[in-house]
């Protein structure tokens, strides 16, 4: 009797965390795909509780796509790091709504019902869209997104030295501030060229001639 109660109990266990089969994984280069249509779309980590307690309403959300003519998606942002800063994600874990490429970060109860309202009552048009400067596609988003991807770059790279390696940690740091300083010098330094090529100083007369020349006509009168 033990041994079909416990597998009872691990198969309604998988099945209240099982991925839904209508639940969409986008990442660095699949992200675009919000821009058209509607959508619902969580940021989440492994490592975070609070998006644990989430999965199972999710996952639920998700079954009910293809009846509210949407799609809900999921982003792991321990995978995709770029997506995270490209959408300002600061906390754990966050839902957008999206329109035709227009977002909305969804701030109502995290429960299924509440999704599923949440679209069917067009609740998402009494919330104001994120301003232009923070939309996910804009150019300084873009930058924002590179820069938050450089950062796990380096992080990753400090943790290999560290632990592979065997590197002391102020070694590792003192590494990665001179490289910093070179790419920063190297790059002044070709901003600099730039704009003087662009907008060159104008070359201003001797004022010694000047004097010499005015002096040479008061001569002459």
């Amino acid at each position: 009797m033990l041994l079909p109660a416990t597998l009872i109990f691990f198969i309604t266990i998988n099945s209240c965390f099982a991925s839904s089969k209508n639940l969409i994984k986008l990442n660095e280069e699949s992200w675009q795909d919000l821009l058209k249509g509607e959508w619902m779309v969580e940021f989440h980590a492994p490592w975070c509780p609070a998006c644990k307690d989430l999965q199972k309403a999710w996952n639920s959300f998700a079954e009910w796509s293809k009846d509210l003519n949407i799609k809900v998606a999921e982003v792991d942002v321990t995978i995709n790091p770029g997506l995270s800063g490209r959408f300002l994600v600061t906390a754990l874990p966050t839902i957008y709504h999206v329109k035709d490429g227009v977002f909305r970060q969804y701030t109502g109860a995290r429960d299924k019902n509440d999704f599923i309202s949440h679209i069917e009552e067009k609740k998402w048009s009494l919330q104001d869209p994120i301003p232009n400067y923070k939309h996910p596609n804009s150019p300084q988003m873009t930058v924002v997104a590179w820069f938050f991807k450089l950062s796990m770059y380096v992080r990753d790279k400090h943790n290999y030295l560290v632990e592979d390696v065997g590197i002391p940690a102020w070694a590792s740091y003192s590494l990665f501030a001179g490289i910093t300083l070179a790419l920063g010098c190297v790059l002044g330094f070709f901003i600099v060229c730039i704009i003087d090529r662009v907008f060159p100083t104008a070359v201003q007369p001797d004022k010694k001639v000047k004097k010499d020349f005015k002096g040479k006509e008061k001569k002459k009168k």
